[in-house]
């Protein structure tokens, strides 16, 4: 019991540490300032509301993505435990014959813990599919309309042209 109250607490402990980690979200510092009074800091490129949006778009929907793979996994698992347990290690018994709804369904020990892991399973697997199935294709929806409106206001912007050596609407 000691030993598996440490291994959780090490698994704990190693898990928090991976999860806070430092972020290069801070201003960078390019070279040694002159004098100690003045640092010299790389302007980050201002960049619009839109490619910020899309960025944070693309990371929700990639993570919908990878619980909608996972819970079909689990959908998976919970009914090739679930569907066996039911059909080969459990029995319907009639009590009375007269009235079919005083059956009584008897199971053996592994038919218990087939039915009862994979119950679960399955029909929480099923419910969290439906439920980022359709959180993932909104994101995706709401990403690629934002991606045609963007790529159409560029295309509709007065630029310089390199390669004609124009400008261009």
């Amino acid at each position: 019991m000691r030993k598996l109250l440490l291994g959780i607490f090490s698994l704990a402990l190693s898990i928090a540490a991976f999860e806070s980690g430092a972020r290069a979200d801070e201003p960078i510092i390019t070279e040694a300032p002159a004098s100690s009074s003045q640092l010299g800091y790389v302007a980050r490129p201002s960049s619009s509301y839109d490619e910020f949006r899309q960025r944070e778009l693309h990371e929700s929907s990639r993570r919908s993505r990878n619980a909608l793979i996972g819970l079909s996994a689990a959908t998976v698992l919970g009914a090739a435990l679930w569907f066996p347990g039911l059909i080969r290690q459990c029995y319907v018994i009639q009590t009375n014959f007269t009235s079919p709804s005083t059956d009584e369904l008897r199971c053996s020990p592994a038919g218990k813990a087939l039915v009862g892991i994979g119950t679960p399973l399955f029909f929480g697997g099923v419910t969290g599919v439906l439920i980022s199935g359709i959180m993932f294709g909104v994101r995706k929806g709401k990403l690629r309309r934002l991606e045609d409106r963007i790529a159409y206001e560029k295309s509709r912007a007065f630029r310089w042209d390199p390669h004609s050596s124009r400008f261009v609407f």
